[in-house]
């Protein structure tokens, strides 16, 4: 917190890299069926204890059948402040309901009666050379990957 500015701090800066998964390598016909879907959360800007606060990057991804990931987009994430402490100190389950609240679509652009975009996945699966429905996409497991950075903050 900064008692200068009644403490308010500026957002930190937007993501460019850290904690993002690269795009990849585009699928093809011989990498196989999509055997699952999920995301990988990174820390994207430190914690910070002057601000009070911590960054996490969130993308997902598609497993394919024979061992290639698919990134799909990496363009989520979500920014955390704390109060007191030295650090900041989550639960698993509560990381995991910041992270999926977090890929969830913004207001506006929801799917009716769906709590996930996933005809928009399935678009940007085939953009990447993954052929999948989104009924197949709603059947696979869904994984969340904490990295080890994020594993760092679960007490």
């Amino acid at each position: 917190m900064d008692a200068a500015t009644g403490g308010w701090s500026a957002v930190p800066e937007s993501w460019t890299g850290s904690g993002r998964l690269p795009p990849g390598p585009d699928a093809s016909t011989s990498d196989g069926a999509v055997v699952a879907f999920g995301a990988v959360c990174d820390v994207a800007v430190p914690w910070n204890r002057s601000t009070g606060q911590v960054g996490f990057a969130l993308s997902e991804y598609l497993d394919l059948e024979f061992g290639k990931r698919v990134v799909l987009h990496s363009e989520r994430g979500v920014t955390v402040g704390v109060r007191g402490g030295s650090s900041p100190g989550f639960t698993a389950g509560e990381l995991r309901a910041l992270f999926l609240g977090a890929l969830l679509p913004d207001e506006g652009e929801e799917e009716p009666g769906e709590p996930h975009p996933w005809r928009w996945l399935a678009e940007l699966a085939a953009a990447r050379g993954v052929t999948v429905t989104p009924e197949e996409l709603r059947s696979v497991p869904y994984e969340l990957e904490f990295r080890p950075a994020v594993q760092a903050l679960i007490r």
